[in-house]
């Protein structure tokens, strides 16, 4: 029996060596009957020192004073399990521990001591402390920038946000975090649209746009116009968890380019007047013609006759004209909200020489059109859309005070570097015949009140709003020209099916 006894006993003194954590027991008098070799190395006591000895004495804990959880088992038999304490070592140095106490019982099961699991945190609260100022530095930067910051989960619940956002939503974070984006901040008007596209997003279906503008609802009611930038965030396994965007808020810089488009418009429209005053009075002189011959035909009761047939339809047909060219211009002046649709670029070419044909045609200049067949359409407002092509075409007009030859052609273009990457566009070329660019001044074009027009032909914003405009429709513009050789425009804009690769 004996020998069983302490097979026994060296059975366990081996568990308790081979335990990670640190462990003793005690008695009811709270001395300690049992160190295993973990708890040594913890607390730097050996097993020698410490047996027998009243366990506060020996580990100094920051509970032994106050709510000692060994005294309460050894009164109730209550386990408790994983809380903290703080001990000292032989050294005299504090030790943060998680700590499990249990009831020791006899075979009566009488509570004859207790038992004590402690595990070293000093490493664990050393790498949480690293990494609570690493997310306060984090939190640092992400508060001095001046741009919002917003995390969504897969269920479009705001998890981070900025000061910066904070700040233009005028919320404090505590009342956006946990939020669902799209029924916070979204418009209504187009919030299940938004909603849809995220939750493609979130299934894979569709690529994140890198790049994308659109509106937001502030405490105030207000919209806030915002340029986004956007990235999908994954997991270790590759799974995506949700959305991380970068927003700057574009509000006022829109206002501003706005303005300057009705500014630009307006010149525009007053660069066309004479020539819209020429072209609809031709048609109202013959109308007054044909109408003085239809009354004199009325006095001598002749009005009923074939030649007077032919004369109508003249009238109605010059009339036509008149409410065509009226009709274009009130379109192209009236203010519209930006809109982004299919523009077939075809049509807006088309729509553009609507208005400036017979500028064109008045200046001696001839025009050929080279546009090209089926092709896709882009993403754009057809409005500015329209008005960049009108500038230039009046620039190019401008260019052959003698006349010449003004060609648009239209194609589609593969390879196209568009930003980062390669792309698919829609080409838009437009050549003139006239005095050319030169090299020195080329740089400067796009710069706003700069011309090469004599004083009093223009005030240089002409190809700044179509750069600005070109720059929106996330194009480009490229020219090429020489002192008395002509210029090439040619405009690139990117197609629909590249928009959502």
């Amino acid at each position: 029996m004996k020998i069983e006894d302490e097979a026994a006993k060296e059975f366990l003194d081996n568990i308790l060596a081979s335990m990670e954590g640190g462990l003793f027991t005690i008695d009811k008098d709270a001395r300690i009957t049992t160190f295993n070799r973990a708890a040594e190395k913890i607390t730097g006591f050996k097993k020698e020192e410490v047996l027998n000895k009243k366990c506060y004495t020996v580990l100094r804990s920051n509970l032994c004073k106050g709510k000692c959880r060994l005294k309460k088992t050894l009164e109730t038999g209550e386990s408790m399990f994983n809380y903290e304490a703080t001990i000292r070592n032989r050294a005299g140095r504090e030790i943060p521990v998680n700590v499990t106490t249990s009831a020791l019982r006899s075979s009566s099961n009488e509570i004859i001591g207790a038992l004590e699991i402690f595990r070293d945190l000093t490493e664990r609260k050393r790498l949480w402390e690293e990494l609570r100022e690493e997310r306060d530095k984090a939190q640092q930067y992400l508060s001095v920038a001046r741009v919002i910051i917003v995390a969504l989960n897969l269920e479009g619940q705001v998890t981070l946000i900025n000061k910066m956002g904070s700040e233009v939503l005028s919320y404090k974070e505590e009342e956006i975090i946990g939020k669902n984006w799209f029924d916070f901040c979204v418009p209504e008007r187009m919030r299940e649209e938004v909603r849809k596209v995220f939750q493609k997003l979130m299934a894979g279906e569709i690529k994140v746009a890198e790049y994308y503008e659109n509106p937001i609802l502030v405490r105030s009611g207000e919209e806030r116009i915002i340029a986004w930038h956007n990235t999908i965030v994954r997991d270790k396994a590759d799974h995506i968890i949700g959305t991380l965007s970068s927003g700057e808020d574009i509000t006022e810089r829109k206002r501003t380019e706005a303005e300057l488009l009705r500014s630009e418009k307006l010149a525009s429209l007053g660069q066309l007047a004479a020539g819209v005053a020429h072209e609809v009075n031709n048609p109202l002189a013959g109308i007054l013609v044909y109408i003085k011959l239809l009354l004199k035909k009325y006095r001598q009761n002749k009005l009923q006759t074939e030649e007077t047939e032919a004369q109508l339809e003249k009238i109605a047909k010059e009339t036509e004209r008149c409410s065509r060219i009226i009709k274009n211009l009130l379109d192209f002046s009236r203010q519209t909200e930006v809109t982004l649709r299919p523009v077939d670029m075809n049509k807006a070419v088309e729509a553009a020489l609507a208005i400036v044909g017979h500028q064109i045609s008045l200046e001696d200049i001839r025009l050929e059109k080279e546009l090209g067949r089926k092709l896709p359409s882009v993403l754009g407002d057809f409005d500015q859309i329209q008005q960049a092509l009108m500038n230039v075409i009046l620039n190019a007009a401008q260019a052959m005070p003698s006349g010449g030859l003004l060609t648009i052609a239209t194609s589609a273009a593969e390879g196209i570097k568009i930003g980062k990457s390669p792309k698919k566009a829609i080409r838009i070329d437009i050549s003139d015949t006239g005095v050319g660019i030169s090299k020195e001044s080329l740089d400067k074009l796009f710069t706003p009140f700069f011309t090469t027009k004599e004083k009093g032909k223009g005030v240089g914003l002409g190809l700044s709003v179509v750069h600005g405009i070109i720059e929106r429709h996330r194009g480009k513009i490229e020219i090429k020209s020489d002192r008395g050789a002509g210029t090439t425009f040619s405009i690139y804009l990117g197609t629909i099916d590249e928009e959502k690769d």
